[in-house]
């Protein structure tokens, strides 16, 4: 016989801050550096799909994909990309793009399976790419309250700078969100991402993505064999901006 059990509000949220918590664990448990929990509806209101659907970055964009209609809410997780490994980061034709990328996925399965058969929540695993599904990982990650959108463009975390990779997935299950933080090195710093860019990207104070596209497209007029694999070619993208953040370090002031 089915019995309906009924919960107080307390009970709920401490079921629910429960949960959370053993999804927040278990991502770090799988290899992750951060991870936190946004509300799907803020994320609809956040400023980059406000934006996006008037100035889209790929030309054959036709709109925002749809959102699953179980999605409750978007698990979001990072990978540490410690300066003495720019491998992490070496574009090649694989799967993933990146040894970094192929990390967060391989954490990205192991999710939804123990999501499924520990707490009983469906996810989604989402693509990197916008346009193939994927979510604004950046706008995701402040709701989440992982960092703050910093200066440089850039995801800002208090743990580990700019010097992050970051996956997300949709979970079915309504779970409160982590963030937003009230982090925000940027305020009085001296900006030393700004000279560091060698596009000069920030003239005019702000980041303009047209002059890191240039350099992008010179990085990959460089690509080179692989060294560990010389069947596969690889590209090294700029990283000069984020390398020049001085977070988690002091932050250099205005004088």
């Amino acid at each position: 016989m089915f019995v309906l059990v009924r919960t107080s509000p307390g009970e709920n949220y401490m079921e629910n801050q429960e949960i959370r918590s053993k999804i927040l664990n278990q991502v770090k448990i799988f290899g992750g550096s951060l991870a936190g929990i946004a509300s799907l509806e803020e994320l609809k209101r956040s400023p980059s799909y406000q934006i996006y659907p008037e100035n889209p970055y790929y030309s054959y964009f036709d709109g925002m994909p749809d959102w699953p209609k179980d999605a409750k809410s978007v698990l979001v997780f990072a990978l540490e990309h410690e300066q003495g490994d720019p491998s992490l980061d070496w574009w090649d034709p694989r799967p993933g793009g990146t040894p970094g990328n192929r990390i967060l996925i391989d954490i990205q399965k192991k999710m939804e399976g123990w999501l499924a058969d520990e707490l009983g929540i469906f996810s989604i695993s989402l693509p990197y790419k916008i346009e193939k599904g994927g979510v604004f990982l950046k706008d995701a990650s402040v709701l989440a309250g992982l960092g703050i959108i910093g200066k440089n463009n850039l995801l800002i975390t208090p743990e580990y700078g700019s010097r992050i990779r970051l996956r997300a997935m949709y979970l079915s299950r309504e779970i409160d969100s982590t963030g937003p933080s009230q982090f925000n090195p940027c305020l009085d710093c001296a900006q030393p991402c700004f000279s560091a860019c060698p596009e000069d990207a920030f003239r005019s104070g702000n980041y303009q993505r047209e002059y890191c596209q240039n350099q992008m497209k010179e990085n990959e007029d460089k690509e080179k064999p692989h060294p560990e694999l010389p069947e596969f070619g690889h590209v090294r993208y700029c990283r000069a901006c984020e390398l020049a953040c001085p977070v988690p370090g002091p932050v250099p002031r205005k004088k």
